[in-house]
């Protein structure tokens, strides 16, 4: 579930970003596992409250496997500005239980595991 992103910068010029999260489930060769939220509108502190699921992934398979969180902003014509990312491993993910945790972004390019 993405609820909340907090401090994002502002576009370089100078207005807030219309801000969305993609997911994928790595490894994904096909990008077949792409999820993401529905833009919130000229915000740097959006709220989305939003469940991403993935069904029938083997518990087994949980150990190998990284969601890779993209934040990015609604452009127009398609471009779209990546404002941070990261690498959240599932390692220490239960199977029914609640995980709640804030993820620092990267800059694209950078190292953003956490």
């Amino acid at each position: 579930m993405v609820i909340h992103i907090r401090g994002l910068q502002p576009l370089q010029e100078g207005t807030d970003p219309d801000p969305y999260v993609k997911l994928y489930l790595l490894p994904d060769p096909q990008k077949t596992s792409k999820r993401k939220t529905k833009a919130a509108r000229r915000t740097c502190n959006p709220t989305y409250n939003e469940m991403l699921v993935y069904d029938r992934i083997p518990r087994g398979d949980l150990n190998q496997r990284v969601i890779h969180l993209r934040v990015l902003s609604d452009g127009a014509f398609w471009e779209n500005t990546l404002l941070g990312e990261t690498f959240i491993s599932l390692t220490r993910l239960v199977p029914g239980q609640h995980w709640v945790d804030w993820h620092q972004l990267g800059r694209a390019g950078l190292d953003s595991t956490h």
